[in-house]
């Protein structure tokens, strides 16, 4: 019987934190224990309090007021792909609308974007730009192997690259397989961060969304924060984190197959907060994210699914891990009553 209950139990845990790998009428039936749920949600709150202690959690009051100051005057600016500034125009993830107070706090905007790859070569610049909805694979001229995400960009300079250097910049996030070359530096620049290695594998996430992070899963890496010229190397399994004072930590993960999951198309969200995973989602499906409560912001959760599922259905899983409801309306996501 207590093994009985044990089953049940690690069933729910799985359903909460996966719960696209279950039926509807499975998960009907699992969530239907409202008690063996509460134990299951306990644990998960225990989980979320360990994590916290290694992972700051986003000062959301703090955000929101110095937006305000700065922007009083502005309104939602609308961008497009090719743009060093991305969908969220925050200090992190908050975009505000003050003719909308009534209907909360839009944190993400859909916009209208082709639904192809474009790639093009201007003044000796190769740029090949990934539109919201698609990811693609590209291999390089010395033969590295780059996975650009959705709403993402990559450019080098083609008559130069590989003659002393091969130096790339990136907007977005893109997983590198980088070709060995020990004669010939490879060098990563996004924005505040710069990578320099001779052949490994890494994933670089730059979106405006959230903070600049480079995650080692192999080989070594030298990290540069640009504007404090200071750096450090980092090991498999750590991310090197850009703060606001763009400064470098380090960050110890102990699942990098999930930082990669994108690139073989799953959402693997890991103790991340609610806008953080469903600016995300914004960014795949290409809709609006508005919270009517920003109190709910930073509330955590455990969540997977695949990319190739409608949006409906990854709300439909999502209002059974959130405690916040999540609905969706034409092109836009609605969080809170």
């Amino acid at each position: 019987m207590k093994q009985d209950s044990e089953d049940k139990l690690a069933r729910v845990l799985e359903a909460l934190e996966n719960p696209s790998s279950f039926t509807k009428e499975e998960l009907d039936s699992l969530f239907a224990d409202e008690e063996c749920v509460q134990n299951a949600r306990a644990i998960l709150s225990a989980r979320e309090a360990l994590a916290r202690q290694q992972v700051s959690q986003p000062d959301i009051n703090k955000e929101w007021n110095a937006f305000e100051r700065r922007h009083r005057k502005t309104s939602v600016i609308p961008w497009s792909i090719g743009l060093v500034a991305a969908a969220c125009i925050a200090l992190l993830f908050i975009l505000h609308n003050p003719t909308a107070e009534d209907k909360g706090l839009q944190v993400f905007e859909a916009i209208q974007t082709a639904h192809t790859v474009r790639q093009e070569t201007i003044n000796g610049v190769m740029t090949i730009e990934v539109p919201r909805g698609m990811q693609k694979q590209i291999t390089l001229p010395d033969g590295t192997v780059v996975t650009l995400n959705a709403e993402s960009s990559l450019s080098y300079a083609v008559s130069s690259f590989g003659k002393d250097i091969r130096m790339v910049t990136l907007q977005g996030e893109g997983l590198f397989d980088v070709a060995k070359d020990s004669l010939h530096p490879f060098i990563v620049r996004s924005d505040g961060l710069s990578a320099r290695v001779l052949g490994t594998v890494f994933n670089v996430r730059n979106y405006a969304t959230e903070k600049m992070k480079i995650t080692l899963l192999s080989g070594s890496l030298k990290v540069v924060s640009v504007q404090r010229a200071d750096s450090l190397l980092i090991r498999p399994g750590e991310q090197a984190v850009l703060t606001d004072k763009h400064e470098l930590r380090t960050v110890r993960t102990t699942q990098t197959a999930d930082i990669t999951a994108w690139s073989e198309g799953s959402f693997y969200f890991d103790n991340q907060t609610l806008v953080e995973i469903l600016c995300e989602l914004g960014r795949w499906y290409n809709v609006n994210v508005v919270f009517r409560d920003k109190e709910c912001m930073n509330s955590r959760l455990h969540f997977k699914a695949f990319r190739n599922e409608s949006l409906a259905s990854i709300i439909e899983l999502l209002n059974y891990v959130s405690k916040n409801p999540v609905v969706l309306e034409d092109k836009t996501i609605i969080v809170g009553k």
